[in-house]
């Protein structure tokens, strides 16, 4: 394992070359390279789970987190947090409520496309597979509209959607079960939308990566070994890279840099009490793991499964360090830790 600083109760949610911006309960701080000092910038306007997300158990118990930052063209800010998508303006210190979300406790992403068109999707249980919905935003964030409707019985949640620079399609990736696990792409903003995988479990994902000749993705199933893949744009075909030692929730990209982890999400066939990070350097070619932790001693369906999570790069390049934070996890549960990337 490399050399690491770990920022205690600080959960990464974006990386900038000078600084970290992350969460500390429902307040956003700024962490500097340089002085290793917190500075506290904005609070999200949420009093219920603002309170409970100050104790550690009871946060976790509730889900009270902020999961999700992104920043916007226009200098406004959007994050995700337990049942809601929030706003900052850009000359707020306060996020504010912009989208109320009523079913489940939040979407798992939002993608932003380079036209500043915003996109996210209903993830919830659905044990009565009623129809699901992806949200669209012309204005920032500001309002939302339903642009696309998934019909009742065809899935089950979205797992996410990921807009792809070469292309400039957007992907979206469903689940759980047979055919409603769905990895396709629509070309004209959710007029039409094209199924290309679905059917099994070796198309559930919940992200992907993308580069010129291919795109890259690791399963998220606790039903089969879970395995990194790559898809031949060219011919559609699907390779095996490497096997994982469970499944697959949080994963990212800078340029040619691939980065995922594996969740602790017991079941029959995946048994790994340890949440692993992988690293590509060459486009996802080849993998190599760089850590792991353990699973901590509370009940993971009640305190959650045990992960190592992901901020959004806001850089051209990985270059010295590497940072990601830690859930339900031995040493790293609720804090951030900056690696030496060699």
């Amino acid at each position: 394992m490399h050399e690491a600083t770990i920022i205690k109760r600080f959960r990464a949610l974006s990386i900038h070359d000078d600084f970290i911006l992350g969460a500390r309960g429902y307040h956003i701080y700024k962490y500097c390279f340089q002085d290793r000092r917190l500075k506290k910038l904005y609070k999200v306007d949420d009093y219920t789970y603002g309170f409970l997300a100050k104790f550690p158990l009871v946060k976790r118990f509730f889900r009270a987190e902020i999961t999700r930052l992104y920043h916007l063209a226009n200098g406004a800010d959007l994050l995700i947090a337990k049942k809601g998508i929030f706003k900052r303006e850009k000359e707020s210190k306060i996020f504010k409520k912009c989208f109320n979300i009523t079913k489940g406790s939040r979407p798992l992403n939002i993608c932003i496309t380079p036209e500043n068109k915003i996109y996210f999707g209903e993830y919830f249980s659905n044990a009565e597979q009623n129809e699901v919905h992806i949200y669209k935003s012309d204005d920032f964030g500001t309002s939302w509209d339903i642009v696309y409707t998934f019909p009742k019985g065809s899935i089950n949640h979205i797992h996410g959607i990921f807009h792809d620079p070469y292309t400039n399609f957007i992907w979206v990736v469903t689940g759980d079960r047979r055919d409603e696990i769905i990895i396709g792409y629509t070309d004209n903003e959710f007029k039409t939308f094209k199924k290309i995988f679905s059917g099994g479990q070796k198309f559930r994902t919940c992200n992907l990566a993308f580069f010129e000749q291919h795109i890259i993705y690791a399963t998220d199933s606790q039903y089969i070994k879970n395995k990194i893949k790559k898809i031949d744009r060219a011919t559609l075909q699907i390779e095996d890279l490497c096997e994982i030692n469970g499944s697959c929730i949080y994963a990212g990209q800078v340029g040619d840099f691939v980065y995922l982890s594996s969740t602790i999400e017991p079941s029959k066939i995946n048994t790994e009490k340890y949440s692993n990070l992988y690293i590509s350097k060459n486009k996802g070619k080849d993998w190599h793991k760089i850590a792991q932790y353990k699973k901590d001693s509370w009940n993971a369906s009640v305190f959650q499964f045990g992960s190592i999570q992901f901020p959004e790069y806001i850089v051209s390049e990985i270059t010295d360090s590497f940072v990601f934070s830690g859930r339900a996890l031995k040493k790293v549960g609720g804090h951030t830790v900056i690696m030496r990337n060699e």
